[in-house]
């Protein structure tokens, strides 16, 4: 284009460094901005953006940082709303909650002053390093700024607070929601009944289920897979299928998790032909099982010492089914041991290595 003469614009160089950084070659990108000066042509928000979302994409989170505090010291340009978001949201995915909070600050010293949305990526950081104490001062921060919390900030607390099995607090933030008008949605109904199962207390979570369709919020997938999940880590699989058809009659489709939830399930309880026959199903229902259906069906037939069929089942996985993985291995050359197959064993380990 430039041997042609053909006029070169910050559109065009901002595309090229975009296409740089899409195939993970930030530094390539960089190399682009002296041709913006060679050609008079000014940088724009839009043009470190993109640098940016390239650097996290290859996980350089330390050069990220620095080349924001650079833009804010030298003065090369006003960071915007869309700047501290790609930095913010990057650090914040990848476990950098003292930094995420410190941008926040940041984002407070200049004209761009943080709303509800940031306030929300450090929020839920925080929760999920279990720093409640901090998610909570940071709220009541807010609140003196005079940005209300919306289900997305409810949502996250309500998740540190269920993994945390704070449940008295769960339900004292739970009635501030619903005091501030803001009704949960199904994803934080789903983590309230979802914490609830892990704690064994599935009556409960059947209850929260029940209250949240009186109040028009439908249950989902997700939301069946976790009361399923909890029938089944009780031991009561019987009912575990009851909620698994009670779904499928409501015309809500199973996902494999659903299948693997409920195989693993009959399987812990040593009913393998029911796991077997669910095994059988999800290619009926248009689905495809995977690495982790094959080894808990694999699993569960050498704990019922139905080593001809898990043989067989193990020969069915390699000519058809998903490439078997490193557990996969494990469980067949356990199984082969446990039932005195050393030959086969030995002859599976040297194929291995």
């Amino acid at each position: 284009m430039q041997i042609l003469g053909i006029p070169i614009d910050g559109f065009i160089l901002t595309s090229v460094i975009n296409s740089y950084c899409l195939m993970h070659h930030a530094h390539f990108g960089f190399s682009v901005l002296p041709i913006y000066l060679k050609n008079g042509i000014p940088f724009n928000t839009v043009t470190f953006n993109t640098l940016l979302r390239g650097i996290f994409a290859e996980n350089m989170v330390k050069d990220a940082v620095q080349l924001l505090k650079k833009f804010v010291r030298d003065k090369i340009c006003e960071p915007d709303e869309f700047m501290f978001a790609i930095v913010m949201n990057g650090l914040s995915k990848r476990g950098h909650t003292q930094k995420t909070l410190s941008m926040l600050w940041l984002m407070g010293q200049g004209s761009t002053k943080p709303d509800i949305y940031f306030y929300n990526i450090v929020i839920d950081s925080l929760c999920k390093d279990r720093n409640l104490d901090g998610a909570i001062n940071l709220l009541n921060e807010m609140k003196q700024k005079g940005i209300s919390p919306d289900t997305v900030t409810c949502g996250s607390l309500i998740d540190g607070l269920c993994k945390l099995g704070l449940w008295e607090k769960v339900k004292t933030l739970f009635s501030e929601m619903v005091n501030l008008n803001i009704y949960p949605d199904v994803c934080t109904f789903t983590t309230m009944i979802d914490g609830l199962c892990k704690e064994g207390k599935v009556k409960d979570a059947e209850e929260i289920m029940k209250h949240m369709v009186e109040k028009g919020v439908e249950p989902n997938t997700i939301t069946y897979n976790a009361i399923i999940d909890g029938y089944c880590l009780r031991g009561q699989v019987d009912r575990a299928r009851r909620i698994f058809d009670i779904m499928i009659d409501k015309g809500i489709e199973p996902n494999i998790i659903s299948y693997n939830i409920l195989i693993n399930g009959y399987c812990k309880k040593k009913k393998v032909d029911e796991a077997m026959q669910l095994f059988c199903e999800i290619s009926q229902k248009g689905s495809e099982p995977n690495i982790v259906t094959y080894n808990t069906i694999l699993q569960g037939l050498f704990e019922v010492g139905r080593v001809g069929d898990a043989k067989k089942f193990f020969a069915e996985m390699l000519s058809a089914g998903p490439i078997p993985d490193f557990y996969t291995h494990g469980i067949v050359l356990n199984g082969y041991f446990k039932y005195g197959l050393v030959e086969e064993a030995l002859l599976l380990f040297s194929k291995l290595e």
